[in-house]
C-alpha cells in the first residue's frame, strides 16, 4: 500500500517518547502501509542535538529573557540514568524503532515518495519553545501530505514570540489531531480551525494484552512499588510511596533516574524501553509524575497514583495528564489525599470501553486523513 512518513520524539533517554514513536509505527504498519520513523543528524547519539537548533534556543532565550526553556533542556540533559540504561535505549532504537536519519534534501526526497507524512504525538508542537522545530510541522513535506497525529501541545497557551509562525505552520498542515482538548481550543482561537479533534497517545492505541504480545512481559519473581519520576518527587508523591510500601511490606524500585534524594527507593534499577513495560506489568502499584507513567499504568491495569511534576522555573505541563484523566474518569489518582491511598485493586472496565473505541475512532480518522492526502496527491502537482 505504499510508504508512510513518520516524524516524532523518540531521543533523550525517554520511555514515553520511545514506546509512544514505536507504538505508532505498529497502528500505522497494521493498516498496512510501510511506516518509516525520520529523523535529522544529531551531534550527540541518543540525543538531538544540532548547533542550529542550540543557537536559535540561545539566541531567543537573550533576546526574550525567558531562561525557563534553557533550565529545562540543561536539567534533562544533565540527569543521571542508572546503570547502563542509555545501552537499553540504544538497543531498542537500533532493534524496534529503526530510524533513517537524514539533511532536510533527503527528507524532500522521501516525502515525495510516500503516500502520507505524519508528525506524531508527544510535545511536538509545545507553544512554549524557544526552538519551533519545522520537522515537527512536516515544513519539508508537501502541504497535500501532511498530518498531525494525536500531536502533543502541553500547555494550555501560546507564548506570544510564537503565534505568527504557530498559526501560519499549523494552519497549512492538511489534517490536524491533537492529544489534548486544550490543544483543540488553542488551535481554534490561534488559527481559526474548527476541523481539529482530540485522539488519544499512540501509547494507548494499543492495549495491554497487544503491548505483551509485542516486547514481551514476564515476571520479576517479587512484590514492589514502581516509582518513575522525571523530576525529583514531591513531598505528597514521597508520602504516597511510604505509605503503600507500609501497606503491602515490599520494596520500592526507581527508574531510571537518580536524582539528588533518593531515600524514598530501595534500589534504582537500570531500565530501557522494553524493561519499562515489564515493571509497569509486574508491579503492585505505579508513583509517577509521568503522563507514560501514567498511560501505561492505565494500559496494564496496574494501580497508579501520578503527582505533579516539580517543573521548578519550567512551563507546567500537567495538563495533558489531567486531560487524560478526566477523559476516562480516573481523576480520583492525581494528587490524592494521602490517607485515601491504598493499593486496593482498581476498576479499570469503564476506561477500557472508552479506549476501545477511540482506538476505532483513532484508526478510521488515520485512514480517511492518509486516502485524503493520496487522493489530493493523484489530482494536484504536490507541491511544497
Amino acid at each position: 500500500m505504499g510508504k508512510i512518513l513518520l516524524t516524532t520524539l523518540f531521543s533523550g533517554y525517554n520511555f514515553g517518547s520511545s514506546l509512544q514513536a514505536f507504538a505508532t509505527k505498529v497502528f500505522i504498519g497494521q493498516m498496512g502501509y510501510d511506516c518509516v520513523l525520520v529523523a535529522r543528524k544529531s551531534v550527540i547519539s541518543g540525543r538531538d542535538i544540532r548547533i542550529g537548533k542550540l543557537m536559535t534556543i540561545l539566541w531567543r532565550t537573550l533576546t526574550t529573557a525567558d531562561t525557563r526553556t534553557l533550565h529545562a533542556y540543561r536539567s534533562a540533559y544533565s540527569k543521571t540514568l542508572s546503570g547502563d540504561s542509555a545501552e537499553r535505549f540504544a538497543a531498542f532504537e537500533r532493534d524496534r524503532l529503526q530510524p533513517m536519519r537524514l539533511s532536510w534534501g533527503g527528507l524532500r526526497k522521501l516525502a515525495y515518495e510516500c503516500v502520507a507524512c505524519v508528525a506524531g504525538s508527544d510535545q511536538l508542537w509545545n507553544p512554549t519553545s524557544l526552538y519551533i522545530d519545522p520537522l515537527y510541522y512536516l515544513r519539508f513535506a508537501p502541504k497535500t501530505k501532511r498530518i498531525a497525529f494525536a500531536t502533543s501541545m502541553g500547555h494550555d497557551f501560546v507564548a506570544q514570540y510564537n503565534r505568527k509562525k504557530l498559526r501560519k505552520w499549523i494552519a497549512e498542515v492538511r489534517h490536524v489531531a491533537v492529544r489534548e482538548d486544550s490543544g483543540v481550543m488553542l488551535i481554534a482561537e490561534l488559527c481559526g480551525r474548527d476541523d481539529v479533534i482530540q485522539l488519544p497517545d499512540p501509547t494507548l492505541l494499543l492495549d495491554g494484552d497487544t503491548w505483551r504480545k509485542l516486547l514481551g512481559s514476564g515476571t520479576d519473581g517479587g512484590r514492589y512499588i514502581l516509582a518513575y519520576f522525571l523530576d525529583t518527587p514531591s513531598e505528597q508523591a514521597r508520602k504516597c510511596i511510604k505509605r503503600l510500601c507500609e501497606e503491602q511490606d515490599c520494596e520500592v524500585i526507581a527508574v531510571p533516574y537518580a536524582h539528588d534524594d533518593m531515600s524514598y527507593a530501595t534500589r534504582i534499577e537500570p531500565a530501557g524501553p522494553v524493561d519499562f513495560l515489564r515493571l509497569v506489568d509486574n508491579a503492585v502499584a505505579v508513583v509517577t509524575d509521568s503522563f507514560h507513567g501514567t498511560a501505561f499504568s492505565i494500559n496494564m491495569h496496574t494501580p497508579f497514583y501520578v503527582f505533579d511534576r516539580n517543573y521548578g522555573c519550567a512551563h507546567s505541563q500537567g495538563r495533558r495528564i489531567t486531560s487524560l484523566l478526566a477523559m476516562l474518569g480516573l481523576g480520583d489518582r492525581h494528587e490524592p489525599q494521602i490517607e485515601t491511598v491504598s493499593c486496593r485493586e482498581m476498576n479499570f472496565q469503564d476506561a477500557d470501553i472508552i479506549l476501545n473505541r477511540q482506538r476505532v475512532e483513532a484508526g478510521h480518522w488515520l485512514t480517511a486523513a492518509i486516502d485524503d492526502c493520496a487522493k489530493a496527491c493523484g489530482t494536484s502537482s504536490c507541491s511544497a
